[in-house]
């Protein structure tokens, strides 16, 4: 497994000339500069780490690569963050800030995991440290949130449904956290940082 990331701020107006054209289109309809440069950077990471492939939908959002490369991307704040793998992967990436958490949590943790964040001194932390994991989870199994986020509990690194074992892994710096999920569970023991 790899994990990259890069930041926004490396984005210059002819990165998105070095994209697919669908992709560009894409980040033309953002009105927010930033969000066009986080869809460019996403562009950008896919261009470089998997070439030219085309890349489909499963039906549920998650992106598919035609040469068989799995692989998942994921942004928050200045960050976009890739993971590429041989076996199913996803992840997230979520900028900590203060949240309304008991009342969002209700809607998408399950008792454990509240209790987890009710209990934790970092509060926010914990939150967010849950939410990636639930969010490349759900990637990972190709559902996204399609799926009732309360059916799947990722209090621990490690779920398990239908004979199929997904572990999870995660990764903190400055004021963002980084969740991965994999079927393989060999994880990166760094993520790399990318300059355009």
């Amino acid at each position: 497994m790899r994990l990259y990331l890069s930041s926004i701020n490396c984005v210059a107006p002819a990165h998105i000339n070095l994209i697919s054209p669908e992709r560009a289109e894409k980040a033309k309809r953002y009105k927010m500069e930033d969000d066009q440069k986080r869809c460019v950077l996403g562009g950008l990471l896919l261009r470089r780490f998997l070439g030219d492939t085309q890349i489909a939908d499963n039906g549920f959002g998650k992106p598919i690569a035609e040469n068989g490369v799995c692989f998942n991307l994921s942004h928050s704040g200045e960050y976009a963050l890739l993971a590429v793998d041989s076996q199913n992967i996803g992840c997230d990436i979520e900028r900590i800030k203060t949240v309304p958490f008991e009342k969002i949590g209700k809607i998408v943790f399950c008792e454990k995991e509240m209790e987890k964040i009710k209990s934790s001194p970092d509060k926010a932390g914990e939150f967010f440290t849950l939410w990636t994991k639930k969010e490349a989870l759900l990637k990972c199994i190709g559902e996204g949130f399609h799926r009732e986020a309360k059916s799947v509990d990722v209090s621990g690194d490690v779920f398990r449904e239908n004979g199929g074992e997904y572990r999870m892994k995660t990764y903190c710096f400055s004021d963002y956290v980084i969740s991965v999920c994999s079927q393989g569970g060999d994880f990166a023991q760094n993520i790399e940082r990318v300059v355009f």
